[in-house]
C-alpha cells in the first residue's frame, strides 16, 4: 500500500464514531449535530476493536496507536483528540482506515453494542445545602 493511497483511505475518528453513534442508537440526525461527548464515548467502542491512527505534531505522519500509545487517554473534543492527564502530550488527528471502520462497525453491532441510554450531556450534581443548627 503506496503512503498516497493510505492517507486517502482514512476517515476522522471524530465523523467514524458520529457515525458509528447514530447507527447503533438508531437515531437520527445529521453526524455533525451529535454533541461531542457522544462522540468521544462511541470512539471509546471503535478503540477496543479497530487500530486509532494519529499524531503527536502536525509535522509528524499518521501512525497505528499501540495499546501503551492509548493506555491513560481519554478522547476529548468530539473524538479529534487523544489526551492525557499526566504530561503526555495529546494525540490529534485521530483518523480509521474505512475497511477498519466498516469491520468494527460490524463487530459492534454482532456484540449488540446500543448508545440508546448513553446522555448527551452529564447529570447536573445537587449543590449540597448546610442548615445552621438551631441552638
Amino acid at each position: 500500500m503506496t503512503q498516497e493511497h493510505f492517507q486517502n483511505d482514512l476517515v476522522p475518528l471524530s465523523s467514524a464514531a458520529a457515525t458509528a453513534y447514530l447507527t447503533l442508537a438508531r437515531a437520527a440526525a445529521a453526524p455533525c449535530a451529535l454533541p461531542e461527548n457522544l462522540r468521544d464515548v462511541a470512539a471509546i467502542a471503535l478503540a477496543a476493536c479497530i487500530p486509532i491512527y494519529g499524531a503527536r505534531a502536525a509535522h509528524e505522519p499518521l501512525r497505528p496507536l499501540s495499546h501503551k500509545d492509548l493506555a491513560g487517554g481519554s478522547f476529548a473534543h468530539g473524538a479529534a483528540r487523544l489526551q492525557f492527564t499526566d504530561r503526555r502530550p495529546p494525540f490529534t488527528r485521530l483518523a480509521v482506515t474505512a475497511a477498519d471502520f466498516a469491520e468494527g462497525l460490524m463487530r459492534l453491532k454482532r456484540a449488540g453494542v446500543n448508545f440508546s441510554e448513553v446522555r448527551p450531556e452529564p447529570a447536573r450534581r445537587r449543590v449540597p445545602t448546610v442548615l445552621p443548627t438551631l441552638a
